[in-house]
């Protein structure tokens, strides 16, 4: 049996896409599988796979001068044959694991592009910082076995350093094949809702602003990126049309969010690191048969709702034209429940983790000569 191990520095230990997609996918195909994590909840094994935690350090400037360190000397007491993991952070002390084993990166966001976007990191520092993570992109990729990217764009980016095997295993969501939706038109009154990290780029406040001037309630779930951030939401008058759930879990999204809403917003600003993304939610809304409002500024969201016809595009900056997509869905049930319908379908035979699982697999077995 073939020992495989995961390893982050950043992530929780059930984050989705290393445990309950990637790990446990090549758990089930009959891999040995170990996962190295820094969250500071200790060791334990589940779904067969065993975790191995290194301690949790709070400081941003300590985890990366130590948790990097820490996972990599872990990963290599447990003597794999393919390392894979999946943080920026370890582009460089990744490089010492053993030359015998094969060393996958996965690369979930474009991260030189994330240098440009970060609110942390002082406007005249940003080009300065994409400029250095490119280079050091670019040297680590050489001494990869392969890169697994979680958009085509991303793909592409690798394959142009040269040397490099990349392929997409895009970050689809695990879906119940088995079930039905529920109708989302018969939930009286409606409500829009919003599932994810709570940033104002991701279009917090107008979600807020454009869901009041609708006269619809708002279910917001997850977690602000301050609590600045949190007060100043929170001192807008149309905050009372809010429901805020704080941060919820994955295994309770269904139940506490998607089976109480009327639609699902995806209202993502232009960024350097949103154009090209793969926004998961727009895809649990669609597996949960969510009519959808998107940006216009997400390729993906954009392409996905005038090919499936499963929801309204429109400007996310723009209160007055994401308040009249509102009323459009929520007025004209026929509408909302063929939305519904093509959503679910199409995110049943298109968009859902199985069709990507056969890539992530396919690549194992070619890298470990099975």
């Amino acid at each position: 049996m073939k020992k495989v191990v995961h390893i982050t520095s950043v992530h929780q230990r059930y984050d989705t896409r290393i445990f309950h997609k990637e790990c446990i996918s090549l758990k089930k195909a009959g891999y040995d599988v170990s996962l190295v994590v820094a969250d500071g909840k200790g060791d334990e094994e589940k779904n067969g796979i065993k975790i191995y935690d290194v301690g949790k350090q709070t400081n941003r400037l300590k985890r990366l001068l130590f948790t990097s360190k820490a996972v990599i000397k872990k990963a290599k007491e447990l003597n794999a044959d393919l390392y894979h993991y999946h943080d920026p952070d370890l582009l460089i002390e990744a490089r010492t694991l053993s030359t015998n084993a094969h060393l996958i990166f996965d690369s979930h966001e474009d991260f030189p592009a994330l240098m440009l976007q970060r609110d942390y990191i002082p406007s005249i520092f940003r080009s300065l910082l994409f400029k250095i993570a490119r280079r050091i992109e670019t040297t680590s990729a050489k001494q990869m076995s392969a890169v697994v990217c979680a958009t085509d764009n991303i793909r592409d980016k690798f394959i142009n350093y040269e040397r490099v095997e990349a392929i997409t295993v895009k970050n689809y969501p695990i879906a119940n094949l088995n079930t039905t939706p529920i109708n989302h038109t018969e939930i009286t009154p409606p409500v829009a809702c919003y599932v994810g990290g709570l940033t104002p780029i991701r279009g917090v406040k107008e979600m807020i602003l454009s869901c009041h001037k609708a006269g619809i309630k708002l279910l917001l779930a997850g977690p602000f990126d301050s609590e600045d951030y949190l007060k100043e939401m929170q001192s807008l008058k149309e905050w009372e049309n809010v429901e805020y759930l704080g941060y919820v879990e994955s295994t309770q999204v269904k139940e506490k969010v998607y089976d109480k809403s009327t639609l699902g917003l995806a209202l993502l600003h232009k960024a350097p690191n949103h154009t090209l993304s793969i926004p998961i939610k727009q895809l649990e809304y669609m597996i949960e048969g969510l009519p959808t409002i998107s940006s216009q500024e997400v390729i993906f969201c954009k392409e996905v709702i005038e090919k499936e016809k499963c929801g309204i595009v429109v400007n996310p900056l723009n209160i007055e034209e994401i308040s009249q997509a509102i009323k459009t869905i929520i007025n004209n049930k026929t509408l909302a429940q063929e939305m519904s319908n093509k959503a679910y379908i199409s995110a049943k035979e298109k968009y859902n983790w199985l069709s990507q699982e056969k890539e992530l697999l396919k690549l194992y077995k070619s890298l470990l000569k099975e």
